[in-house]
């Protein structure tokens, strides 16, 4: 069953036993008319042929799961104290669930620079459509990331079906990375208008789809040995092996992508899961970011890059890689904290109380609870009543709309931002160093300073379980 196969690290059906298949080859997919960057062909080159010593190594870091008072703190403390060769902060994606998340923290994990992606509302394999359309319509709502910034879509248990795909496409989504892939099909990411190439256990390349135009990042497998016998970890690594064993297989696969092909390299975590295993992490973190050309990037500034590639030197330069805050001047409910006060939207979040759990948010508590079948119920104040809140309109972006007042305060005269960059701290391509962990940015701090005071909010659903 696919759950136990890659997604219970913990136990011994967490490996692919890696048997040296012959890749799969997406044969109707011809380079000639499937034209980059709308189309892309699977392949294990760089995008365009380049060539792979010139371009970046990126590494994805993702986690998946709900976001609350007990996981954010292990995302915060993985990765505050590194950087990318611009100086800036590195950023992750999140594939969230409704259930048991804490929209106000999506709301914060957004707004400091990361990604926010769908992992359904409950946490079901193989979902139907209401799982996947609910969820993003329940993260819009309840924590004003736009729908566009909502792109990517990860099955829970890693379960998905030809179905999945289909929804997928009708809802517009940018990507999904669901699929594992092993060093015969570690692909860079590729569009599905010829079907999958990868992930073929169960016959599913061979069956018609076909999403134009939709992106499919791999995950691509940590080997645990270089025969034809090797076992290959899917998620939560660190829970297949002693650490000392474990520090080997993330290093050596490292070097292997660095040294061969650069294709993106995948750290993918449960951040219930991590414990004591953080050191593990921030050792390889430190190892990777020593080298030149190592950029940490979520998945949706990696598909930037893919529609738009350029040489490794010109990394610092693409704007999707620079790392600026929104000089708001007074403490609006945005997710940041624009008073500098090391507290994020104190006093100005509700608190919604629900049998499952409470959760806090910057636009209107819901008379219910959100639900697959109602994803977005009715706000207990109504629009016009004494204390609605505004949603966030197409016309303002979100760090800038206070929903209290409802209004916007970037205008084209007022708009001024914060660069959060540390300068100096490692050159761009410098090939030396390690990632830094001087001084806090803007950015950093910022993040740090969300959980003091929303711990006692996000209690109750801190202490319910963590699913899968």
């Amino acid at each position: 069953m696919r759950c136990s196969a890659f997604s219970l690290a913990a136990t011994a059906a967490s490996a692919l036993v890696f048997l040296g298949l012959a890749a799969v080859e997406a044969a109707s997919c011809d380079p000639a008319a499937c034209v980059h960057p709308t189309c892309v062909c699977p392949s294990m080159k760089p995008p365009k042929d380049l060539d792979p010593a010139t371009v970046p190594q990126f590494i994805t870091l993702t986690f998946d799961d709900a976001v609350q008072a007990q996981t954010v703190p292990v995302t915060r403390d993985l990765m505050a104290p590194h950087r990318n060769p611009n100086g800036c902060p590195i950023k992750a994606t999140w594939f969230a669930q409704t259930m048991y998340s804490d929209f106000s923290l999506i709301q914060q994990w957004y707004a400091a620079g990361n990604e926010v992606a769908d992992h359904t509302m409950t946490h079901v394999g193989t979902p139907p459509l209401e799982e996947i359309a609910g969820n993003r319509k329940a993260i819009n709502a309840f924590a004003g990331i736009p729908f566009n910034k909502l792109a990517g879509f990860r099955a829970p248990f890693l379960n998905y079906s030809e179905a999945t795909f289909q929804i997928l496409g009708q809802e517009k989504f940018m990507y999904d990375s669901s699929t594992n892939a092993v060093p015969t099909d570690a692909y860079w990411p590729y569009t599905l208008d010829h079907g999958l190439a990868n992930d073929c256990w169960n016959k599913i390349c061979e069956k018609s789809i076909s999403v134009p135009g939709m992106w499919e990042i791999p995950m691509h497998a940590i080997m645990d040995g270089n025969t034809t016998t090797a076992i290959a970890h899917a998620m939560d690594v660190h829970l297949d092996g002693a650490a000392d064993a474990v520090d080997g297989w993330l290093k050596a696969n490292f070097d292997r992508h660095y040294n061969g092909n650069r294709a993106p390299f995948g750290i993918y975590l449960h951040p219930v899961h991590v414990g004591t295993a953080a050191g593990l992490y921030h050792d390889l973190f430190t190892y990777a970011a020593a080298k030149p050309n190592v950029w940490f990037v979520t998945n949706q500034q990696l598909l930037q890059w893919m529609q738009n590639p350029v040489p490794a030197t010109e990394m610092a330069a693409q704007d999707y890689m620079k790392c600026t805050l929104p000089a708001v001047g007074k403490e609006i409910c945005n997710g940041l904290d624009d008073s500098n006060a090391l507290s994020i939207d104190k006093g100005v979040l509700e608190n919604c109380n629900f049998v499952a759990g409470s959760w806090s948010t910057c636009y209107g508590c819901p008379k219910t609870a959100p639900t697959p079948s109602d994803p977005v119920p009715l706000r207990a104040l109504a629009a016009g009543q004494p204390g609605a809140r505004s949603p966030v309109p197409a016309t303002c972006a979100m760090e800038w709309w206070d929903p209290i007042a409802a209004q916007c305060l970037c205008t084209s005269s007022n708009c001024t931002f914060t660069d959060t960059a540390v300068p100096g701290e490692k050159k761009p391509d410098s090939g030396s160093g390690s990632a830094g962990n001087g001084g806090k940015s803007a950015a950093t701090s910022q993040f740090a300073a969300s959980w003091t005071g929303l711990a006692a909010i996000a209690a109750v659903a801190a202490g319910l379980s963590q699913l899968l």
